[in-house]
This record gives C-alpha cells, structure tokens and sequence, in this order.
C-alpha cells in the first residue's frame, strides 16, 4: 500500500507470477476494530478496477470505502478470492 489518507486506500500492485492474474477488486477487503468487513466502491477510473495483469505486469489505482462512521483497522488484500489474503495495518 502507498498510503491511507481514511477512507481511501492508493496501492500498487505487480504481477510476481508466471500467468495473467485477474484484479478482484471486490475481494480487497477493509476490517474495522470491530471485526466488521467492508467491500471497495467500484471505481471505473481506476487502473485496478477489473484488470488483468500479465507476469510482470503492474497497476496503480484506489480502493474507496464507505465507512459510515467506522474506525478502520486493517486492510485484508487479496491476490485472487481465494487465496488467503495479506493483513496490511491502517495505524
């Protein structure tokens, strides 16, 4: 992640693998400190918004969340819906 600024996440992300890889920009998850999750708005302007990245292949863009009076804890990212995730903190 490059930065937070509180509701909006700028990331960049880079294809480390040996095939393309599809951006599931749903599946980018936010965790509130109550254990809530949040889901990204779809932001068509964004080069993340349902890329696929070729190997190799890198993309910047954002992640927007309505938090409706939340306090954000960490972002959970994710290479593909399935796969584990990564745990990136927001404070």
């Amino acid at each position: 992640m490059n930065s937070w600024d509180g509701t909006t996440a700028h990331i960049t992300v880079r294809n480390i693998g040996d095939e393309p890889q599809f951006m599931n920009t749903s599946a980018q998850y936010l965790y509130d400190t109550q254990g809530r999750k949040f889901e990204p708005e779809g932001n068509l302007g964004s080069e993340l918004f349902l890329a696929t990245l070729n190997p190799g292949q890198s993309a910047s863009g954002t992640f927007t969340y309505v938090l409706s009076g939340a306090v954000p804890s960490h972002l959970e990212l994710h290479d593909s819906m399935f796969s584990g995730g990564v745990e990136v903190p927001l404070r």
